[in-house]
């Protein structure tokens, strides 16, 4: 996988400023996460961008309790706000600490979603649920219009940190250091 230390990465004829600094961003990861944002925007005029991270108490050599907690968070989700598509990107990483953690972005249809609290509060439930701790960074989430090219550009810019050099790799092989969402952009 390519790491680069550029600080914009370019999309179809437009480039986006990236947080590369310090560990540089892999570009393969980066591209997958605007690509579900973009899909996303092609279904939906509003969207509504959550960032927040899992952590575990103990190692874990494999994905799955990502996955468990994804089939549960989202079939609450679907329930509660009638979504029928939920964009996603996660990514798997450990330095120091004994357990790896997740960076996590959710992307969300902004004309039934537009404040976090009741997201956040079943994100909390599930992954306690689970003997987990997560942790919400300041400003976690942005509401914009597909037509908000400035606001774009700041999510990207947000969501690039998923994409850091540190941290990944640290696995078994068969283990992915991300995954995204599979949303299809929408066919005119």
């Amino acid at each position: 996988m390519y790491l680069s230390h550029s600080r914009v990465i370019e999309w179809g004829a437009s480039l986006y400023l990236v947080n590369a600094k310090v560990s540089g961003c892999y570009t393969k990861m980066l591209k997958s996460m605007m690509g579900q944002l973009f899909n996303m925007l092609s279904h939906h005029n509003k969207l509504h961008a959550l960032r927040f991270d899992l952590h575990q108490a103990k190692y874990q050599p494999d994905n799955k309790r990502i996955t468990r907690f994804n089939r549960n968070l989202f079939k609450r989700l679907k329930r509660k706000y009638g979504v029928k598509r939920i964009g996603y990107f996660w990514v798997r990483e450990q330095e120091t600490a004994p357990a790896p953690h997740y960076h996590c972005v959710l992307f969300l249809d902004g004309s039934k979603v537009d404040y976090p609290n009741l997201v956040l509060r079943y994100i909390r439930e599930v992954w306690l649920n689970m003997s987990g701790s997560y942790f919400v960074p300041k400003h976690c989430f942005y509401n914009f219009h597909r037509s908000d090219d400035a606001r774009i550009r700041k999510v990207i810019y947000r969501i690039s940190y998923l994409a850091k050099g540190r941290g990944k790799g640290n696995r078994p092989p068969q283990t992915k250091d991300s995954s995204p969402s599979r949303i299809k952009q929408k066919v005119p």
